[in-house]
């Protein structure tokens, strides 16, 4: 099990992830079908209330229906949880190194930010796939949360480990 311990090997997964779903072509990858086949007049209420512009396209229960708004949403959550899990895995693989904590966070989130970039990029080499500069911004909102968490409880472990240190005297 301590393979699934090592960060390197979940960033790889989640890396080959991202490739693969970037070069996947939208209709090869939407889900509407299977959501279509579930009631879902139960959670209309709430979605009525959803309404904002991404991309410079109204995203609203009217403008997409009930269907097409929760994939929406599905979608979007999925960039923000897969870059948010990736920066929380650079945070921990780079502080392996003796960077400074906040060259860590830094050197981490900037990663996350690179890899959306090109994840961006590639999605424009694909069919039925749009660059969205949107996007980067909620993959790079994702890394610097999953970042800054994850480096918080880091951060706060090592001061607890100084701490104890700290007082220690050894007697001889």
């Amino acid at each position: 099990m301590r393979l699934l311990k090592n960060e390197f090997i979940w960033i790889a997964l989640i890396l080959i992830g991202l490739f693969f779903s970037s070069a996947t072509p939208y209709s090869d990858q939407s889900i509407v079908s299977p959501l279509e086949r579930f009631n879902w007049s139960w959670i209309e209420p709430t979605l009525a209330n959803v309404e904002f512009d991404y991309a410079g396209k109204e995203v609203s229960l009217d403008a997409l229906g009930t269907v097409g708004l929760i994939e929406f949403l599905m979608r979007k959550a999925a960039h923000f949880v897969t870059f948010f899990a990736l920066g929380a895995l650079f945070v921990k693989a780079i502080s392996r190194t003796n960077l400074h904590a906040s060259l860590n966070l830094l050197f981490a989130w900037t990663l996350a930010n690179t890899v959306a970039i090109f994840d961006e990029y590639h999605q424009s080499l694909t069919p039925e796939r749009t660059p969205l500069l949107q996007d980067v911004l909620l993959d790079s909102s994702g890394a610097i949360a999953g970042v800054v968490l994850i480096g918080g409880v880091l951060l706060l472990r090592s001061k607890r480990k100084r701490g104890k240190r700290a007082g220690y005297v050894a007697l001889r």
